[in-house]
């Protein structure tokens, strides 16, 4: 977010913030700050790997070394874990006063007082990650077609996610060993988004043989 100057012409603090929290006389609890910080950062990195191991299962990468189960049961593995972690991470919010969040605030987007719209991006990312996992049980009644595109909803909930963490604090956006490591994962995401999205040469020729056989 971006820092309000205050009446003395210095920086208004980060909302939410331990400074913040200092201004208005209320409590801050920089153990649950660090434990939230770790439960974002695992999610984010276990997010990633659930990404690219997903990509890896589509296009059949590894199976010539790993049989395609065991690449399916650390695919599921992961991505729970992330959103396990992620959870966390929301409830930790619960115990800092000055971010103002209570049960609705975090169950629905957009509710909060404190960055409404990053806090607000990071739950709707969330609750859409949970949705996509969901649908797993869902595969059989929809129809493989159906369950995979709503699947790939996947890339959606990690854009909304990494805007959360993009926006919520200014970390990310200097230079620091946290910031480079948020850009790589979101550079590996959007490389493995592109592979997803655009065709290969050998599944256009695979069309090409399938038209030409129709014709035929």
């Amino acid at each position: 977010m971006i820092t309000i100057a205050s009446s003395s012409g210095k920086p208004a603090p980060i909302p939410g913030s331990p400074l913040d929290a200092y201004n208005h006389g209320i409590a801050y609890d920089t153990g649950v700050h660090q434990i939230a910080r770790l439960f974002a950062l695992i999610a984010y990195s276990l997010m990633i790997a659930t990404l690219l191991l997903g990509v890896i299962l589509r296009l059949r990468l590894l199976e010539r070394y790993v049989n395609r189960p065991t690449i399916y049961g650390a695919h599921m593995s992961l991505g729970l874990s992330a959103l396990i972690f992620g959870c966390l991470h929301g409830l930790t919010f619960l115990y800092q006063p000055i971010w103002h969040i209570g049960n609705v605030e975090l169950l629905v987007p957009f509710t909060g007082s404190v960055q409404r719209m990053p806090v607000g991006f990071g739950i709707l990312g969330t609750e859409l990650a949970v949705a996509v996992g969901c649908s797993v049980w869902l595969q059989r009644r929809l129809g493989y077609q159906r369950w995979l595109r709503f699947h790939q909803l996947a890339y959606v909930s990690f854009a909304l996610i990494w805007l959360h963490i993009f926006l919520v604090h200014p970390e990310p956006r200097h230079l620091n060993l946290v910031a480079v490591g948020i850009a790589l994962g979101a550079g590996v995401c959007l490389l493995a988004f592109l592979i997803r999205a655009l065709p290969s040469r050998s599944r256009l020729r695979g069309r090409a043989f399938r038209s030409n056989g129709g014709e035929a």
